[in-house]
């Protein structure tokens, strides 16, 4: 699927959390395929980073994890400037368990949705 997965899991978000908002950047090239950076939110440019691994053909337990990173980032994005400079430096396990639990609700749909895109490709 590779763009497809990210489309699809930002058309998710565009649908039903409006309010995390959508960066006016996306880039897929800047982290470290190898490295464990999965993702990241830059204020300063409004732009989501993604792992480059997420380009590859991904299982849907991997498509899922792309949806909880994406979240993950989008509540970053969400959050006061003073608190994104500050989840910077520090870990910021509200954030990790939000997303992980906006990607519980989400995931089946975005799975559904990932296998009738495979099914009209």
């Amino acid at each position: 699927m590779t763009q497809r997965d990210i489309d699809l899991a930002l058309d998710l978000v565009r649908e039903h959390l409006p309010d995390l908002g959508i960066p006016r950047r996306l880039c897929t090239r800047r982290l470290s395929p190898a490295g464990r950076v999965l993702g990241q939110y830059r204020w300063h440019s409004d732009t989501l980073r993604l792992n480059p691994r997420y380009l590859a053909r991904l299982s849907d337990d991997d498509a899922l994890d792309l949806l909880d990173t994406l979240l993950h980032e989008l509540l970053h994005k969400a959050s006061p400037l003073w608190k994104q400079l500050r989840d910077s430096f520090r870990p910021h396990p509200e954030i990790w368990m939000r997303a992980e639990s906006l990607a519980t609700q989400l995931g089946p749909t975005y799975l559904a949705r990932r296998r009738t895109a495979e099914a009209t490709a």
